[in-house]
C-alpha cells in the first residue's frame, strides 16, 4: 500500500493511500520547513492560532457548528520534528461522504473548512485577532513549562539537546518562554504569509475516494497559490563521536533518569538502514531485546530500559528509570549489553523475536492512517518510498553478522543524569 504522488504546485505534493479499510478518512495539510530557533515557536503557535477562527466562521463555536453538520468532522493541529525539518499543520478526520444520509459532501465541506483556516483566516485591520494570539500563547507556554512535569520524556529532551546543543536537532519545537513572548499578532500574520510562499507543503488523504476526486478537490484547494520557492530540506549528520559527556542535573524525581546517547553512524536514507532496525530491536526496543530481558528482567536494575533510535538524525538514546544505588551497576549493564552484540553474541531467541517483532509492527502501520502517513513523510525525507511491507521483506535478509557490523558503528557521545534532589531522598 503506497501513496499515489501527484504535483500540486511548485513544492505542494498530494499523497493518495487508497484503501477501503476505514470507515472513516484523514486528510493532513503538513508544512515542512528547516527547524530554526527563531521560527519554531512561530510555527508552533500558527496551527494554533488557525483553528481559532476563518473570516466566515470567526469563532470557536462558529467553527465547531460547521463540523457538526458534517457528521461531527474534526481538525486538529500536528507538531513534530523528522531529524532537523520541523513539520507542522493540521489534519482532519471524517467518515466516508457515502455514509451521510443526506447526500452532504462530507470531503468538500471538510477541505473547504481547512481552506478557510489556511488561506481565509480571521483577521482584523491587516493581522490576526490580538486576543487569539495572545491565547494560544499563554497555551503554548504553559506547553513548554509543563515539559518537565513527565520525567521520562523530558530526561530523553534534555540529552538530546546536550547531544545537539550546537545542531538545529537540538533544538526544541515548542520553542522557549522567551521566543514566545516576543511574538505578536503582526509578526504572526506575517510569519503565516511567508510560510504559505516558502513551505514545502505535503498533503496526505487516507481513505476510500478516487485518488482523481480527491486531486480535483486539492487542486481547487490551492488553485491561488502560484510561484512559490520552497525552502531545501535537509539534516546536518554527525556520523561519529569523537568524545563522551557527561551531565548532571537534579529535579524532584522519585527515580533517577540515564539517559545514555550515541551516534550510531547509519541513517534512514542508507541503504542498509534495514539492517540498523534489527539492530535496535535486538539491543533494547523490543520486549526481547538485550536490554529488556537482561538489565530489567533478570537483573532488575531499573524499572524500564529501552533504546529509541532517531532514524533521519543517526542518534540513539538508551532510556531507563533506576534507583539510586543501582545505578552504576544498571549503566555499566547497559554498556555491556552493547558489547555483546558488538561480538556477535546474539542468541537465536534474540534474532528470532527481533524479526518477528518488526514485523509485526510493520505490518500494524497499515492498521492506523497517522501511522501511514507518519512513515511515508519520513521515507520522503530521507529519498526513499520503500513500503512497511517492503521492509518486513528487507529485514528478513539481515543476519547476525549485519548486526553486530551495525553495533560496532555506534559510539558513545552524550551521558545525561536527571538525580533526585537531595532533599527528597
Amino acid at each position: 500500500m503506497k501513496p499515489i504522488k501527484f504535483t500540486i504546485a511548485d513544492g505542494i505534493t498530494l499523497n493518495v493511500i487508497s484503501t477501503r479499510k476505514f470507515k472513516t478518512a484523514q486528510l493532513a495539510i503538513n508544512f515542512l520547513v528547516p527547524l530554526r530557533r527563531e521560527t519554531a515557536a512561530k510555527n508552533s503557535l500558527l496551527s494554533a492560532v488557525l483553528l481559532r477562527g476563518t473570516a466566515k466562521n470567526p469563532t470557536i463555536a462558529d467553527i465547531s457548528r460547521k463540523l457538526q453538520s458534517l457528521y461531527a468532522a474534526s481538525i486538529a493541529q500536528t507538531n513534530y520534528k523528522r531529524g532537523e525539518v520541523q513539520v507542522f499543520g493540521l489534519y482532519s478526520n471524517f467518515i466516508d461522504s457515502k455514509y451521510s444520509l443526506d447526500g452532504c459532501d462530507i470531503l468538500g465541506g471538510t477541505l473547504g473548512m481547512m481552506a478557510e483556516m489556511l488561506f481565509d483566516p480571521y483577521i482584523i485591520d491587516g493581522a490576526f485577532c490580538e486576543e487569539y494570539v495572545e491565547g494560544e500563547k499563554s497555551n503554548l507556554i504553559d506547553k513548554i513549562n509543563g515539559r518537565i512535569n513527565n520525567k521520562n520524556s523530558y530526561a530523553l529532551t534534555r540529552c538530546h539537546e546536550e547531544m545537539c546543543r550546537d545542531e538545529a536537532f537540538g533544538l526544541d519545537i515548542l520553542g522557549s518562554e522567551e521566543t514566545v513572548k516576543e511574538i505578536t499578532h503582526l509578526s504572526l500574520y506575517e510569519h503565516h504569509k511567508e510560510i504559505i510562499e516558502k513551505a514545502r507543503i505535503d498533503v496526505f488523504y487516507v481513505g476510500a475516494e478516487s485518488p482523481e476526486v480527491i486531486l480535483d478537490k486539492v487542486k481547487d484547494m490551492f488553485s491561488g497559490i502560484n510561484g512559490r520557492v520552497p525552502e531545501p530540506l535537509s539534516t546536518n549528520v554527525k556520523r561519529s563521536s569523537d568524545s563522551v559527556r557527561e551531565i548532571v542535573e537534579y529535579d524532584s524525581v522519585e527515580q533517577t533518569k540515564l539517559s545514555i546517547g550515541f551516534r550510531t553512524g547509519t541513517v534512514l536514507s542508507d541503504s542498509d538502514y534495514y539492517k540498523f532496525s534489527v539492530f535496535s530491536e535486538v539491543y533494547g526496543s523490543g520486549t526481547t531485546s538485550k536490554l529488556f530481558m537482561n538489565v530489567r528482567e533478570k537483573l532488575s536494575l531499573c524499572y524500564y530500559c529501552q533504546a529509541v533510535p532517531e532514524a533521519q538524525k543517526g542518534i540513539m538514546v538508551v532510556i531507563s528509570g533506576i534507583e539510586a544505588e543501582k545505578y552504576d551497576a544498571a549503566r555499566e549493564e547497559i554498556l555491556h549489553q552493547l558489547d555483546e552484540v558488538k561480538n556477535g553474541n546474539i542468541t537465536d531467541d534474540e534474532f528470532d523475536g527481533a524479526i518477528e517483532s518488526l514485523c509485526g509492527d510493520y505490518m500494524r502501520i497499515y492498521d492506523s492512517p497517522d501511522m501511514l502517513e507518519a512513515w511515508y513523510i519520513g521515507r520522503s525525507l530521507a529519498g526513499r518510498c520503500d513500503s512497511p511491507e517492503d521492509a518486513a521483506r528487507m529485514i528478513k535478509t539481515v543476519t547476525k553478522e549485519d548486526i553486530s557490523e551495525m553495533a560496532k558503528k555506534l559510539t558513545l557521545d552524550t551521558i545525561y543524569t536527571l538525580k533526585p534532589n537531595e532533599e527528597d531522598k
